[in-house]
């Protein structure tokens, strides 16, 4: 891969990893929120270990683990709270994004030919969708923790 050297495209690249790290921070206390509400007991994943993500490329592997860490924190919270949930809570969208960033990571590196232009265009907005897809979806159960929570401490009260 060969780097931009103009003025102009190292600005927009520039701008482009301020963006992408912006994004990422917004993302990691995101999912740190999520794991607030989530006992000791049942974490399968630190909080401090989601910011693993912000390192460039270890975060393609960090990726997986995060995921599998997520979905297995929240399934046991939601069951030690008697919710009827699913097998793996945000499982799905998560491991696709997980995939598609690995499989964009290889074609960061590994030259591609320009006839699979649209293959790697595809693949890049399939990572977007899939990562916005699965940061909902742990919103969704943040907010369903989090509600049930106060729903538990109005019923204290």
């Amino acid at each position: 891969m060969q780097m931009p050297t103009d003025p102009q495209n190292l600005l927009t690249l520039g701008l482009a990893a301020l963006v992408n790290i912006l994004i990422t921070i917004m993302f990691c206390r995101s999912l740190i929120k999520a794991l607030s509400y989530v006992s000791p007991e049942n974490k399968a994943l630190q909080s401090s270990s989601i910011w693993l993500l912000l390192i460039p490329i270890f975060n393609c592997v960090m990726n997986f683990i995060v995921v599998f860490g997520m979905s297995r924190s929240i399934a046991n919270e939601l069951r030690s709270r008697d919710f009827e949930e699913e097998d793996r809570p945000a499982f799905g969208s998560g491991i696709t994004f997980a995939i598609l960033s690995l499989a964009a990571l290889v074609i960061m590196f590994v030259p591609v030919p320009s006839s699979f232009a649209a293959i790697v265009a595809v693949i890049g907005f399939s990572q977007i969708f899939f990562f916005v897809q699965y940061w909902m979806k742990i919103n969704w159960y943040k907010r369903v923790l989090q509600n049930d929570e106060e729903g538990t401490e109005q019923t204290e009260e």
